[in-house]
């Protein structure tokens, strides 16, 4: 057997197992978020202004993590003991239509994302050169967390769905009259 095909063996085994030892390795650092050079990353994330902050994407990713430099914002008290999240010993692996986490942050533009199931933080990733010190946007999470806490309410009889009324609005552009008050859900006019 000549000597040439071995080397050329030799060599393709080579990058394969370093290719696989990478993947292996550093998959969560290898891929690359979206758009991350859109969005800033070649600028180091910078923050927009009140004008800029949501309209221009180089600056979306810093400014969403540090709005209340750009924006009013309402600061809530700490709690004088403040419930220790524990972290679960392995990530468990979510596979959905074949896809994985890595898969899926892959494509699409999300800073932090938290999977807490029972108490325990099972999955903890970031992207765009977020970590667990920056504040990040979460009127997602914020949405979730009021709806939980609704639905217990009603299930508990601290409220009714009665007493659940939209505030009233002084827009122009209300489709209601400034002084109707109307119960979620009921959209007519």
């Amino acid at each position: 057997m000549p000597i040439f095909p071995m080397l050329r063996a030799r060599a393709c085994l080579r990058r394969t197992l370093i290719a696989v030892l990478l993947a292996c390795c550093g998959a969560q650092y290898a891929q690359a978020a979206p758009d991350e050079e859109l969005l800033g990353k070649d600028l180091g994330y910078p923050v927009g202004t009140p004008t800029t902050w949501f309209s221009d994407e180089r600056v979306r990713v810093g400014s969403f993590s540090q709005l209340d430099s750009i924006l009013p914002y309402h600061r809530l008290l700490r709690a004088d003991r403040p419930r220790a999240l524990p972290v679960a010993a392995t990530a468990p692996e979510y596979i959905y239509s074949g896809r994985t986490i890595d898969d899926f942050l892959a494509r699409r533009r999300i800073t932090g994302l938290m999977v807490i199931k029972d108490g325990v933080v099972q999955l903890e990733r970031y992207q765009y050169g977020r970590t667990p010190e920056h504040r990040l946007l979460s009127n997602s999470m914020a949405k979730s967390i009021t709806s939980i806490a609704v639905g217990i309410a009603l299930r508990g009889g601290a409220a009714s769905a009665r007493s659940m009324t939209m505030p009233q609005s002084t827009s122009r552009n209300s489709p209601t009259r400034p002084t109707a008050r109307r119960p979620y859900g009921r959209f007519c006019a």
